[in-house]
Parts: C-alpha cells; sequence; structure tokens
C-alpha cells in the first residue's frame, strides 16, 4: 500500500512539475491561434519549378523546434502540408492504440513538423 501511495505521489508531483514549466514558459493561446490561423491561411503547397526557389533561400530548421499549428493540429498538419506518408503513419499509430498514444503523436508533431516539411522539400528534388 505503501509503494502504491508512493508512486502516486511521485507522479502527481512530476505533473504538477510539468504543468508549472508548461504555464511558465509557454506562449498565450491567442499567440498559438494566431500561428494557426496563419498556416492554414496560406495555400496547400505545390511543387515549385525549381530547386534555389525551393530550398536555396532557406536554411534547414532546428532540430526539435515548435511549431504550434503541428502541435494543435496533431497528424492532420502533416496532411495539410501534403506529408501523406507521416500522415498516414501516425494516424495509424493513434488508432492502433485506441488512443492511448496520442498524446505522444501530437508531441512528435510540435517537435518535428518542421524539420519533415524541409526533409520534403529536399526530397522533391532528390536523385534517388
Amino acid at each position: 500500500m505503501a509503494a502504491v501511495l508512493g508512486v502516486l505521489l511521485a507522479l502527481a508531483l512530476m505533473g504538477t512539475a510539468v504543468y508549472a514549466v508548461w504555464r511558465l514558459g509557454a506562449p498565450t493561446w491567442r499567440q498559438a491561434i494566431q500561428e494557426v490561423d496563419q498556416e492554414l491561411s496560406g495555400e496547400a503547397p505545390v511543387p515549385r519549378p525549381n530547386l534555389v526557389a525551393d530550398v536555396g533561400d532557406h536554411s534547414p530548421p532546428p532540430r526539435l523546434s515548435w511549431n504550434w499549428a503541428a502541435a494543435l493540429l496533431g497528424p492532420f498538419w502533416y496532411l495539410w502540408r501534403g506529408l501523406w506518408a507521416h500522415f498516414c503513419a501516425l494516424a495509424a499509430v493513434v488508432l492502433l492504440s485506441g488512443g492511448l498514444l496520442a498524446p505522444f503523436v501530437w508531441l512528435y508533431c510540435a517537435l518535428k513538423a518542421n524539420e519533415d516539411l524541409w526533409e520534403l522539400r529536399k526530397a522533391r528534388w532528390s536523385a534517388y
């Protein structure tokens, strides 16, 4: 009984710490909604006519950068941006786990969206 109580207390403390860090470091909901609106107001991606116009003027994003639009939309952000394979894989993980892994999928989407989009742009011009 004491072990169960200890585990529950540890979980409660970790949850409180995560919530406190999130509240201190997170932007307001208004900023997050503005980013989602900005992301959705753009047109769906289409292949550009040449490599320089697509990736030449952009530097690659840092690994694990936060994307609020992807954090709120999850796998549907990938669908919107044209990353069909990523959407199918992430949706399958959520559906096959019965929703149990959904928070982890949404976290993955938020952290890896910019990098995955950059790799899609590079892959359009790959020789293999």
